[in-house]
């Protein structure tokens, strides 16, 4: 079972030191072409880059199509706020995921964290997300990959997604607004509405897996994988407070822990060790 809150600490300060991070760029975007507007930006992802169709990217929500060139990537997308430095970013990152509270604090409020999607080799994922006008990063949660990218002023008619389940946060819990027996592929709505970021893994588990199972496992504080802890897995990246996401999924039927790995900024403990997780069904 992938503990997301290692893969993300390790990723985005690599990222951002191999790419040199800084404050967002003080130049206007310029306005785009509704002509030459696309419909979806393509992303390919490997180890050692991402490659964007464009990097002048039309504003509005946004549709990337994530895809692998070898073994496991997932897209997150972010900006830095005015006058937080790269140097201090990677400092919080690697501090907030030994669970370091003020440092939690700091990366929870100084990047708006904007979403993405898993996209193993051969998987390929798709994700919307609403983009203003200004200046971002693609980052690779799972390398040392990052590409930074402008959205400009004009608007493109992106593909929408329609989702068939619809997940938001409040207090630190899942609450689905569809029931908890999804389809085995689909589209999944998440909409953070908490005070603090959180993410969307789904995780598959052996069906006869219990909640007690899951609380016992949280008890134990292991960071070995559960027994009852599957291959498969999929999910959406990381999202601040107010931000809204649509990605896909394509998993084996199953029972699956939904879960979220993120900092609490009241204990610095991964949220799902406070109990934000639920198990859900999917046929």
């Amino acid at each position: 079972m992938r503990l997301h809150n290692k893969l993300v600490a390790a990723a985005l300060a690599a990222a951002m030191t191999t790419a040199g991070v800084g404050v967002l760029a003080a130049t206007a975007p310029i306005a785009a072409s509704a002509a030459t507007a696309p419909t979806a930006i393509n992303v390919t992802m490997s180890s050692k880059a991402i490659s964007l169709s464009t990097t002048s990217i039309p504003a509005g929500n946004v549709v990337f199509n994530v895809k692998s060139v070898k073994g496991d990537h997932e897209l997150q997308l972010l900006q830095l706020h005015s006058g937080y430095s790269k140097q201090q970013a990677e400092k919080d990152i690697n501090a907030a995921f030994q669970g370091n509270k003020a440092a939690v604090k700091r990366v929870d409020t100084n990047i708006t964290w904007l979403g993405g999607v898993d996209a193993p080799a051969g998987h390929p994922g798709t994700v919307a997300v609403p983009l203003k006008a200004g200046s971002y990063f693609a980052v690779d949660q799972d390398s040392n990959a990052v590409t930074p990218f402008d959205v400009v002023s004009a608007t493109a008619n992106y593909r929408t997604l329609y989702p068939n389940a619809y997940f938001t946060t409040k207090g630190n819990e899942f609450h689905p607004h569809t029931s908890l027996a999804l389809p085995k592929g689909g589209w999944v709505k998440f909409h953070n509405n908490a005070e603090e970021p959180h993410m969307f893994v789904l995780q598959h588990v052996k069906q006869s897996t219990t909640n007690k199972d899951v609380q016992d496992y949280i008890a134990s504080g292991s960071q070995q994988p559960p027994s009852w802890g599957l291959r498969e897995s999929a999910g959406a990246a990381v999202i601040s407070p107010g931000q809204t996401e649509v990605f896909n999924y394509h998993l084996p039927a199953g029972k699956y822990l939904v879960a979220c790995f993120w900092p609490s900024i009241q204990t610095g403990q991964p949220h799902f060790a406070m109990g934000m997780y639920k198990l859900v069904e999917l046929s």
